[in-house]
């Protein structure tokens, strides 16, 4: 317990596992933690986090987020908190001394709004060391055995890394080489360091533990060459540091925005709710442009389509389903980044299609990023993904799951089957001007929000082929009405790629996420046109996500309405809604009731009973009925004029345990666009009877907060 708060703030102390900070304790990046608790009881409130000369403000707003990290990882550690005792029961010096100076720190968490800061409104870096970075290099004996391949990572704002090999193939490995720098290893048969320009050698057996490498702050290449017993000759994998081999990509991963906020006397409480700063990761506001709106599936799959590959797919391509189609790159743009973020990336019809534009991609030297749900992904998937990493180690794969601390109470080790990764985003930044693209909305990579029922792909045992389930299964199937949004503006697609990247260099341990803009005060006025995006991590900052929602019901002074198939609100949303229709605010929910199809959709289904129960008689309710398709879009429209598109459901799970983002757009006239979007929704839709019928065991089960969260 000492020993954790005297290291209070290092990613490397009160973590699972042994990190590069127990093989390098002089090192630069282990040796200075970013927040120090000072134990000889100095005052520690004001404190510098990091030795650079970055925006003061900046630090301070992210000195608190690291801070109230540092106190829920204390309050796990030892009881105290939302876990049990409190923390002044706690007789120790030490752990009296970090505990108040991280509350200290913490303190301006308390409150909602960020006031505007001193400061210009621009765009600056941040390279302040942080946090534990952990990247995975999956290799596979029979991917392209003879091709020299290149793997780049990241130590960028890292106080130490770690690069795990995992075997991804059936033949056993053996990796021989050296690096310009100290490496420690870790194995299950051997842990130690190998000094700079020291030959090495590592046996990666075709199952068993991963071997991790941590690389020294000086260690900036590595040269290795991986063989097996079918590839003696074995092939070349180099090793680089991204950030002094990739300047462009430093430069995006480090970003963040100073926001202009005009001054709030002069805004209406819903243009106040937009422009304020907050403790939710948002943009600044930036032009809305003329961005495309993806009703229709084969529209939405299309568009990803088209920003891979220059042009759509015909509609025999949809008809036949066949997942080996002939493909024509003759117009595909040169791209240097692809993001894909979803909660799934299943090895069905989609899948297939997607991975292979982004093969085409990668084998022409494209970095490439997937960011997925691990818990998600069936063995059939795993294979299609790991060997695409394994092939192009330049198509790095992060496969998120949410680890509970030993001794964790039941409802957080139960949460680690259902946090899940629900961020949806494709960017693709182009080198030629007007090819770069963003998507962002609902749809997940999964033959259910393209096919009204499953193929048939049984002729390709590689892929999945879907039953039409009901209750907890992985192999569930359901067609999904969903929206997503196209912008193609570059200065936009590359903001929104540079917010996603706070994720993706995100602490590896907590999965605390950098902030990425703070506000600071202008002197012009709001203005019609403008979009922010949003990314929510809520057990890391807050429950943000949460409050924003909160304050924009509370702007409402007409009408909101609202497009989403769960119906468990969060008790501060509730709240919200009730105060909301005390002052005669109209609300109008499209929904979809019966979620038979869902994973888990007897469950769900109860829940959204449970709402039509209190609200049936207070809210204009309708459930979605086009046949045999679920209800997936997730759309808040307030007063005609500020829109939400977003992975945002309303129930519990996406206000606490759900990463999720969307995008917020303030405009009249994006509001005229969206209403044939939702008067469509309202054509398939009929009206929901309060008098509905719910079993008492729901009714017991659904008393409990924690089960309720989980939903």
């Amino acid at each position: 317990m000492a020993g954790l708060a005297l290291t209070v703030l290092a990613s490397c102390a009160g973590m699972p596992g042994r990190s590069a900070c127990a093989y390098f304790p002089g090192d630069g990046a282990c040796a200075r933690p970013p927040i120090s608790a000072d134990t000889s009881g100095a005052e520690t409130a004001t404190a510098r986090i990091f030795a650079d000369d970055g925006d003061f403000a900046y630090e301070k707003r992210f000195q608190a987020l690291l801070a109230q990290s540092r106190i829920d990882a204390l309050d796990r550690s030892n009881g105290t908190g939302r876990f049990g005792r409190n923390w002044r029961d706690v007789h120790n010096d030490s752990f009296q001394r970090t505990y108040r100076a991280l509350q200290r720190l913490a303190n301006p968490l308390d409150r909602t709004e960020l006031p505007p800061a001193s400061g210009k409104p621009g765009e600056s870096h941040f390279t302040g060391r942080w946090r534990m970075s952990r990247q995975t290099l999956y290799l596979d004996a029979t991917a392209r055995p003879s091709d020299p391949k290149t793997f780049s990572f990241s130590g960028l704002q890292a106080r130490s890394v770690e690069i795990v090999l995992r075997q991804a193939g059936n033949t056993p490995l053996d990796i021989d080489g050296s690096c310009d720098g100290p490496l420690a290893l870790r194995s299950s048969a051997r842990s130690g360091t190998v000094a700079a320009g020291s030959q090495f050698h590592l046996s990666l057996p075709a199952a068993g533990t991963p071997v991790s490498l941590f690389p020294s702050e000086a260690l900036g290449r590595c040269d290795l060459r991986v063989s097996s017993r079918e590839a003696p000759a074995g092939a070349p994998l180099t090793i680089l540091r991204e950030e002094t081999a990739d300047p462009w990509i430093t430069a995006l991963d480090s970003r963040y925005d100073r926001c202009p906020v005009p001054d709030a006397k002069s805004l209406e409480a819903l243009d106040r709710a937009f422009y304020a700063g907050r403790w939710l990761s948002q943009t600044c506001a930036l032009p809305l442009g003329n961005p495309t709106l993806l009703r229709k599936s084969r529209d939405g799959f299309n568009a990803k389509v088209e920003a891979l590959l220059g042009k759509t797919l015909p509609d025999s391509a949809f008809d036949k389903a066949d997942p080996e189609l002939p493909l024509d790159f003759s117009d595909a743009p040169k791209l240097r980044l692809i993001y894909l973020s979803s909660l799934e990336f299943k090895a069905d019809f989609s899948g297939r299609i997607i991975e292979r534009l982004i093969r085409y991609h990668a084998a022409r030297g494209a970095k490439v990023r997937i960011l997925i749900t691990d818990v998600l992904e069936r063995e059939k998937d795993d294979a299609m993904l790991h060997r695409l990493a394994a092939e192009f180690p330049n198509v790095q794969l992060q496969e998120y799951r949410w680890r509970a601390y030993r001794g964790a109470p039941i409802d957080e080790q139960i949460s680690q089957l259902h946090k899940t990764h629900h961020i949806k985003m494709l960017a693709t930044l182009a080198d030629q001007p007007g090819r770069s693209r963003v998507i962002i909305g609902g749809r997940n990579i999964h033959d259910g929000f393209l096919f009204h029922r499953p193929v048939d792909l049984t002729r390709y045992p590689n892929l999945q082929q879907y039953g039409k389930t009901d209750g907890f299964s992985l192999n569930y199937y359901s067609n999904w009405s969903d929206l997503d949004v196209e912008v193609a503006d570059e200065a936009t697609v590359a903001t929104l790629a540079a917010h996603l990247s706070t994720v993706w260099l995100r602490d590896a341990d907590t999965n605390l996420s950098r902030p990425f803009s703070i506000p600071v005060p202008s002197a012009g006025r709001s203005s019609p046109g403008v979009a922010r995006h949003f990314i929510s991590v809520p057990y890391e900052d807050g429950h943000a996500l949460e409050n924003y929602f909160v304050e924009l019901i509370n702007a409402a002074r007409r009408h909101i309405q609202i497009v989403n198939p769960y119906l468990n609100p969060t008790p501060d949303l509730v709240r919200a809604l009730d105060r909301a229709l005390a002052r005669g605010v109209k609300i109008d929910i499209v929904g979809r009731i019966d979620l038979k199809g869902d994973i888990g959709g007897s469950f769900l289904t109860a829940l959204n009973r449970l709402f039509v129960e209190k609200y049936g008689d207070h809210i204009n309710i309708r459930e979605f009925k086009a046949p045999d398709v679920v209800l997936h879009s997730k759309i808040m429209m307030i007063d005609e004029r500020l829109v939400t598109i977003s992975s945002v459901n309303l129930n519990n799970r996406s206000f606490f345990h759900d990463s999720e983002n969307g995008m917020v757009v303030l405009d009249p006239a994006f509001y005229r666009r969206m209403k044939p979007v939702y008067d469509d929704y309202l054509a398939h839709s009929r009206p929901v009877a309060a008098n509905v019928s719910i079993g008492w065991a729901y009714r017991l089960l659904f008393s409990g907060a924690w089960v309720r969260q989980a939903f």
